[in-house]
């Protein structure tokens, strides 16, 4: 039960995902637990909000306006870790700040890929020249057998094609281009790829791949996939809560695609006053691990959601909320358990 005079805080490790009508939360361990919601926009505003201590009173008011499942929800997540509760809000503070500090840019473990083809699309911003650690990574430990990069022609004001081709990585930008036996670019990747993941995702390719626009590589492959697509929002916390941008992020969850949820990053206008804001990338702080396990998460909850799978791997709550199936499933190397609301 949510205790009044306790606070609460969204566990900074846990990476949360939402699509139609589920979150997926995963764990530094790598663990999955999926819960099913008819609320993912409101739980996204919830998860924004519990990125600041908040206290049990104000918690019950904001869950008192949506299903009886969803306070289920909450009360599994505080079970499982994913919540964190504290009698005071310094000490919860001081928690969210460790990831500033205590964070892991490379991971350079080799394994056997666990991922036939994964096709990258990095946009327009800022954060796209943090995204190196991450790509590199994904491309030194094999977790796919083939790794394509798309960079759209804003990316190019932030990194560079000739970085990554450098590291014989194939990169794309032109829609036009051929190469490597590919006369058409976006629907050989489209066709071919196990999973798109758009990071970092501006509030313009969100509006566009909402859209469905065919303007660029990435909006052409992601129209020519029936793969999964893994949106890694970044942009200040104003753009992100434009009514614009929150209905397109509903949208993109509502049409099967999985948005991951911002964190805490420094701010671009003021990073050497030490600033801070809601809004960027929400695998960053997990490194390319987590990134890794949240696109293996990804691709087995899309499996999972497939018409062969409906009757033998469900999962939806009963009315009452309590738990329904678990499974497990490889992630990242890592076993992670498919768990739904308690």
């Amino acid at each position: 039960m949510l205790k009044p005079s306790s606070y609460y805080l969204r566990n900074p490790d846990i990476i949360a995902v939402g699509t139609a009508g589920c979150y997926l939360f995963i764990d530094p361990r790598g663990m999955v637990f999926p819960f099913t919601t008819s609320s993912t926009a409101a739980w996204s505003v919830l998860l924004q909000e519990l990125m600041q201590p908040m206290d049990g009173e104000t918690f019950r008011a904001r869950l008192a306006g949506l299903a009886k499942a969803d306070t289920e929800i909450s009360l599994s997540m505080l079970e499982n870790g994913l919540l964190l509760t504290g009698a005071n809000q310094d000490a919860l503070c001081e928690r969210r700040a460790a990831i500033l500090t205590d964070n892991q840019a490379y991971h350079l473990e080799h394994r056997e890929p666990v991922c036939e083809h994964l096709v990258v699309a990095v946009t327009g911003s800022i954060v796209a020249g943090l995204m190196a650690p991450a790509i590199l990574s994904l491309a030194f430990c094999g977790h796919q057998r083939q790794l394509d990069l798309i960079l759209t022609e804003t990316a190019l004001k932030f990194t560079t094609r000739n970085f990554f081709e450098s590291y014989g990585i194939r990169t794309w930008v032109n829609p036009f281009e051929r190469r490597d036996g590919i006369n058409v670019a976006h629907v050989s990747l489209g066709g071919s790829a196990n999973c798109i993941l758009v990071m970092p995702a501006t509030a313009n390719a969100l509006c566009r791949i909402a859209d469905g626009a065919c303007t660029d590589l990435l909006g052409l492959t992601v129209a020519a996939t029936t793969a999964p697509v893994v949106l890694i929002p970044a942009m200040n916390a104003a753009m992100w809560n434009s009514a614009a941008v929150q209905r397109n992020a509903a949208r993109l969850r509502d049409d099967g695609m999985y948005v991951v949820e911002p964190s805490l990053i420094f701010k671009a206008t003021s990073v050497t006053e030490g600033n801070t804001m809601y809004g960027g990338p929400g695998t960053l702080w997990r490194g390319p691990l987590g990134l890794m396990q949240t696109v293996s998460a990804v691709r087995a909850h899309k499996q999972n959601r497939s018409p062969m799978h409906a009757n033998s791997a469900r999962l939806g709550a009963d009315a009452d909320g309590r738990e329904r199936t678990h499974q497990i499933w490889p992630c990242a190397g890592i076993a992670a358990r498919q768990m739904s609301a308690r």
